[in-house]
C-alpha cells in the first residue's frame, strides 16, 4: 500500500508544485511533513534520488529525471529513518539509516547502512566513517583506529590510534584495508579529497582545546593550537588541484573569516571577510569538490568568490539574480556539468528544487517541498539592530502580520546558548505564530553565533545576567519601535530558550504576561549532576567555562529559586526521556511553584526526549502551546 502511495505522490508532483493553494495555512499545513528532502542528481545525470517523509518511517526513492518517474525506492520499515546518502556510482545509493529504539520517539540509534540500485535491488553494507569517495570506482578513504595501537584509558575511555584507511565498498569486513596515513595525535579527525590526498588532520585536548595539523609529504605540520592562539581554525576543503586548504578561521576580536592555505609553506591569507558578521556558509562549485566562495549577509545575501575568474562564478552570480532576498545553493551537478540541482530558501517560504541547464541557465522547477504554503500567505521579516543597555549592538529578526494595529508580541530566545543564532530562513514556527496574528521577535543576544569568538564569549557565565538583560532590552525595544501591544507579550523559548522564558519572567515579573518554557535547565546546579554534558571531558569544560561552578551563584541565577517572584502566566514543556536537560529540572520548577503557591500548566509527553519526533505528541504541543498564547494574549 504505501508503496502504491509513493508512486501516486511522485506522479502528481510537478502538477501539485504548480498548483498549491492560496489561503491562510492551518496548523496541520505547518505540521505536516515535506512532500520531498535533499534531492540530489545522480553523477550520470539520469536520475534524483530524494527522501519521502512519512509518520513512522523516511523512505528513499530514485526517480528518472526525464519524467520524474519512480524506478526504484527502499522503504526502511516501521520506525526507520533514511538519513543520510550519496550516489557512489552512476547506479548506486549508499544511505545511512536511524531507528527508534525502545519508548523514545526521537530516532537516534544508528542501524547501518544500505544502499540502493536503479533497477530496485537493495541491500545491507558496513558502517564507516567515510571521508571521501575517491574517483577510483568503488573505492573510498574511511577513518578508523588501528587496534595494535589503541587502547582504553582510566574511566573506561577509548583511545582510538585514529588513521585513514583506504578499502572497496564490497569488502564489508574491512579485511583488505590499506592504511594511508596515521594520524599526529590520538581521536583526530581527517580531511581527504577524492584523488585520496589526506591534507588536514585534528583534535582536541583534555581541555577541549583544538589543535589542527597538514599534511606535508610525510609529515604532520601544525597548523593552529588552540591554546596557544586562543582561536579555534577549521578545515572545509581544498582546491581541485590539492594545492591549497580553504580554512574557517575564528578571530580574537571581530568575526570569522575563510582563509585559503598555501598546503606547501603553510603561508595563509584571508580570502573572505566581512566586518559585520561570519560567513553563512561557504559556496562550492558545481561539482561540489572545491570550496569557491562564502555568503555573507541576511535577506539579500551575497556572495564573495575567491576568484571571481573561476569558471563557475559567473553561472552562480547569474543565480543570485534570479532570486532576490533568497538563497540558492547548488546540491548536486552531473559529472560533465550540463546539469545541476539548485535548491532555493527564503523567509517566507520552505525550500524549493530546480534543474539548471548550466549551457543555457535555464532553470527548470522540480519540486517544492511544501507545495501547499506560498510566501504570499506568510508574514513578513525584517532584520532589527538596537543597543543593549551596556551599549552592546544586539541584532534579530522581527516578524510580524502587515498592518497599523498594536499586536500581541511572542519573544522567542533561542536554545544553545553559546554559538547558536536564529538566521533570516523560513521557520514554521514563526510563521506559525505570525499568521495567527502575533508579532514574533528572535534575538541573537551576547553568547550567539554569527559574530565571532568575542561576541560568544561575551555571554559566558552570563546566565540570567547580560544575556538576560539583551532580551529585556529588545523586549522594551519592540514597545517602542515595533507596533507592538505592551500589555501582551509572552517568551516561549526551549532548551535556554526555556531557561531564559522563566528567567525573564522572575527578572521583570510586570513585563511578560506568560511563559512557555520547553526542556529548560531550571535548576543550574543539575546540570553538574544528571544530563549527558556532565558526561564527556568535553561537556564538564563546557559547564565550567560557560556557567561556572560556586553553588551559590547558580542557586542565585536558577528560575527554581525564585518561584514566588513570578507573576506570569507558566506552562512548562518537557520530554520525560531528555538526556540533555533531565526531566529533573521541571520536577524542581514545579515543585518550587507549588511551594509558592503559583498556578501552572504542564505538558510531559513520556515517549519524546530534547524535541518532539513523534506526530501525535507534536500535535499536542502545539495545540497546547497556541491554546496557552491565546489565552493570556488575545
Amino acid at each position: 500500500m504505501r508503496v502504491l502511495l509513493l508512486a501516486a505522490l511522485l506522479a502528481t508532483t510537478a502538477a501539485t508544485a504548480a498548483n498549491a493553494w492560496a489561503g491562510t495555512p492551518t496548523l496541520d499545513d505547518f505540521l505536516k511533513d515535506a512532500r520531498f528532502e535533499q534531492l540530489i542528481l545522480s553523477p550520470s545525470g539520469e536520475y534524483f534520488v530524494v527522501k519521502v517523509p512519512q509518520a513512522d518511517r523516511t523512505v528513499m526513492a530514485i526517480l528518472r529525471r526525464d519524467d520524474l518517474k519512480l524506478v526504484a525506492h527502499f522503504n526502511p520499515g516501521a520506525n526507520r529513518f533514511v538519513d543520510d546518502y550519496y550516489w557512489v556510482s552512476d547506479r548506486r545509493v549508499y544511505a545511512t539509516i536511524l531507528e527508534r529504539e525502545g519508548k523514545a520517539e526521537q530516532p537516534d540509534e544508528m542501524l547501518g547502512v544500505r544502499w540502493l540500485d536503479v533497477d530496485g535491488k537493495n541491500g545491507a553494507s558496513w558502517g564507516a566513517n567515510v571521508l571521501s569517495f575517491l574517483d577510483e570506482p568503488g573505492m573510498v578513504l574511511v577513518r578508523g583506529c588501528d587496534p595494535s595501537r589503541s587502547r582504553l584509558r582510566s574511566g573506561d575511555r577509548f583511545e582510538c590510534a585514529s588513521g585513514v584507511y583506504k578499502r572497496h565498498l564490497d569488502d564489508e569486513l574491512g579485511k583488505k584495508r590499506k592504511e594511508v596515513v596515521g594520524s599526529p595525535e590520538p581521536d583526530s579527525e581527517f580531511l581527504a579529497d577524492s584523488k585520496g590526498r589526506v591534507s588536514f588532520s585534528w583534535s582536541w585536548d583534555k581541555d577541549s582545546k583544538q589543535h589542527l595539523y597538514r599534511r606535508q609529504g610525510e609529515q604532520w605540520l601544525l597548523v593552529n593550537d588552540e591554546s596557544v592562539s586562543g582561536v579555534s581554525v577549521t578545515p572545509y576543503g581544498t582546491s581541485a588541484d590539492g594545492r591549497y586548504g580553504y580554512l574557517w578561521s575564528e578571530r580574537k576580536q571581530g568575526p570569522d573569516v575563510i582563509e585559503r592555505i598555501d598546503l606547501d609553506n603553510g603561508e595563509r591569507i584571508v580570502v573572505a571577510s566581512d566586518p559585520d558578521s561570519n560567513p553563512q556558509g561557504l559556496v562550492w562549485s558545481l561539482d561540489r569538490r572545491e570550496p569557491v566562495g562564502a555568503v555573507y549577509g541576511g535577506m539579500q545575501p551575497k556572495t564573495q568568490f575567491f576568484d571571481e575568474a573561476h569558471p563557475h562564478a559567473r553561472l552562480l552570480r547569474a543565480m543570485e539574480q534570479e532570486f532576490p532576498n533568497e538563497l540558492a545553493h547548488i546540491t548536486s551537478a552531473s559529472r560533465d556539468g550540463s546539469l545541476a540541482v539548485v535548491m532555493v530558501e527564503g523567509a517566507k517560504e520552505p525550500s524549493r528544487y530546480y534543474l539548471l541547464h548550466t549551457g543555457t541557465g535555464k532553470l527548470e522547477l522540480l519540486v517544492k517541498s511544501r507545495p501547499w504554503l506560498n510566501a504570499a500567505d506568510m508574514a513578513p521579516t525584517r532584520p532589527v539592530e538596537f543597543k543593549a543597555r551596556d551599549g552592546l549592538s544586539i541584532r534579530g529578526w522581527l516578524t510580524r502580520p502587515e498592518g497599523s494595529a498594536p499586536v500581541p508580541l511572542v519573544l522567542m530566545p533561542h536554545g544553545g546558548p553559546f554559538d547558536v543564532e536564529d538566521e533570516w530562513y523560513y521557520d514554521s514556527e514563526v510563521q506559525m505564530l505570525a499568521t495567527r496574528g502575533y508579532a514574533v521577535l528572535r534575538v541573537n543576544f551576547r553568547g550567539s553565533g554569527g559574530r565571532g569568538r568575542d561576541f560568544m564569549e561575551a555571554g559566558y557565565r552570563q546566565w540570567g545576567a547580560a544575556m538576560q538583560d539583551d532580551l529585556t532590552d529588545a523586549t522594551r525595544w519592540a514597545i517602542a519601535n515595533a507596533g507592538v501591544d505592551a500589555r501582551r507579550i509572552c517568551i516561549w523559548g526551549g532548551s535556554y530558550g526555556g531557561y531564559a522564558a522563566l528567567m525573564g519572567a522572575v527578572r521583570e515579573p510586570d513585563l511578560y504576561r506568560c511563559v512557555v518554557g520547553f526542556a529548560g535547565p531550571y535548576d543550574l546546579s543539575l546540570m553538574y549532576s544528571k544530563g549527558d554534558i556532565r558526561r564527556s571531558r568535553y561537556g564538564r569544560g563546557f559547564l565550567r567555562t560557560t556557567l561556572g561552578k560556586d553553588e551559590a551563584e547558580l542557586e542565585r541565577i536558577s528560575p527554581a529559586s525564585h518561584a514566588g517572584e513570578i507573576k506570569a502566566g507558566i506552562l512548562l514543556v518537557h520530554g520525560m526521556l531528555d538526556e540533555r536537560v533531565p526531566p529533573a529540572h521541571a520536577k524542581a520548577m514545579k515543585r518550587a511553584l507549588d511551594k509558592a503557591g503559583k498556578y501552572y500548566e504542564t505538558y510531559f509527553p513520556a515517549q519524546e526526549a530534547h524535541g518532539f519526533y513523534g506526530d501525535a505528541s507534536r500535535r499536542k504541543y502545539y495545540d497546547t502551546v497556541l491554546a496557552f498564547l491565546d489565552k493570556h494574549l488575545r
